[in-house]
């Protein structure tokens, strides 16, 4: 699967440089998502953290999640995506 999501990445962008495929830092996504948060104040707050259990209450791949968090184990990642902290989704999103 490594082989397929090689240079892949969900959250990416084009550096100064014109890098492409650059992951991006989680301040970065972090300050994003606030200032979108801003100026569409009918969107549910939500904060890169809790992306990964939204991911799994939409039904990803716990594999997938753990590779895409860089977690060597599995394990941690059912830690993490194991609680109620998730973003208000209506139907249709996912």
């Amino acid at each position: 699967m490594q082989d397929i999501l090689s240079g892949r990445f969900v959250f990416t962008y084009i550096d100064t440089r014109g890098n492409i495929n650059k992951p991006l830092h989680a301040d970065y996504l972090n300050n994003k998502m606030k200032s979108i948060r801003k100026q569409h104040k009918e969107l549910a707050h939500a904060t890169p953290h809790e992306l990964r259990h939204t991911a799994k209450q939409a039904g990803m791949n716990l594999e997938a999640i753990s590779e895409a968090l860089t977690h060597s184990d599995t394990g941690t990642t059912q830690i993490y995506v194991n609680t109620s902290n998730v973003v208000p989704m209506t139907v249709g999103e996912f």
